[in-house]
């Protein structure tokens, strides 16, 4: 994600809930891929750093393929390294944007996220999602638009899945429109599952297709920064569906996103991944782990997934 920080505690976790104000990016806005709506899938396998697809986008990336890395493929795996004492915020984090835009279709990665063993509760998120650039009013209720799709885990919880789809953010009134679910994949459990429209006003009753499954299957010893996991979310005009697979390799729908048309997204919008350090995010549950990290951090990525 690319927005400041922001926090609201619900049911005892910290729920980062974050402006939509794009700093300067290092890049132009991308054409429009010409086969967006396509079902067909095309996969980065990081046999190289596929520069006609991907390209760095904060200051302090540098994209590198890491060979002979137990658990890929192939033995070979992009790295995405947060330095020691990084500024907080996505952009003072590391991570790639596609040179691309899509509107529609399946995205996801086979990654290892951040590993935060022994580290003294370190904020550190590791993400992948779609994100548009434009800001305008589209939809025409008032509010800017903010038009994301996101799977993101704290490295101080990598058991639990955070989900969110964004339509909407004003930075200048706090009027959003967005719904998270977060999901324990160990157990199976939701945890959280939640449509707001203004910071402070708490959730509004879900509507028919905001949450399903009520329980996922759980996925034994899941632990997002220990083993390679993938990640996909299909992204339909009345319809998102996130799910990953157990340790049988079979899909397991995390949630299956049917509500009102106008709370998805419709905007062509890029595919990023990143790692960054968020100091107002905590686990879910209440416990505090949001310090700057003083090591190196690295989510290794095997394989990203886009839309032909």
């Amino acid at each position: 994600m690319f927005r400041a920080g922001r926090v609201r505690t619900i049911g005892g976790a910290a729920l980062a809930l974050v402006s939509s104000a794009l700093v300067t990016m290092l890049v132009s806005q991308p054409a429009l891929a010409a086969s967006s709506a396509s079902s067909a899938t095309r996969t980065i396998g990081w046999t190289d750093l596929a520069p006609t697809l991907i390209r760095p986008n904060t200051d302090y990336t540098r994209l590198a393929t890491a060979t002979r890395v137990p658990g890929t493929a192939d033995g070979k795996a992009l790295k995405l390294t947060l330095p020691a004492n990084p500024e907080a915020g996505p952009m003072g984090g590391v991570g790639f944007e596609t040179t691309k835009a899509y509107r529609y279709g399946t995205f996801g990665t086979r990654m290892k996220t951040a590993d935060c063993t022994g580290q003294n509760a370190p904020g550190v998120v590791s993400a992948a999602f779609t994100y548009s650039r434009d800001h305008s009013d589209t939809n025409g209720n008032g509010v800017t638009d903010n038009n994301e799709i996101d799977f993101e885990i704290l490295c101080s919880q990598p058991d639990v899945v955070w989900m969110t789809i964004w339509t909407d953010y004003s930075e200048t009134s706090n009027n959003l429109r967005s719904i998270s679910r977060v999901v324990n994949v160990r157990t199976g459990q939701v945890l959280y599952n939640c449509y707001i429209v203004s910071y402070g006003t708490g959730c509004q009753t879900p509507q028919a297709g905001e949450n399903v499954p009520a329980k996922t299957q759980p996925i034994p010893g899941f632990d997002a920064s220990k083993q390679f996991r993938t990640y996909k979310f299909d992204w339909q005009p009345d319809r998102i569906t996130f799910y990953t697979f157990d340790n049988q390799n079979r899909k397991v729908v995390l949630w299956d996103y049917r509500g009102p048309a106008e709370r998805i997204p419709h905007t062509p919008s890029l595919f990023m991944q990143n790692v960054w350090h968020s100091a107002n995010w905590d686990p879910f549950g209440g416990r505090s782990a949001h310090n700057r990290p003083t090591v190196a951090n690295t989510a290794f990525i095997d394989s990203t997934f886009l839309p032909q």
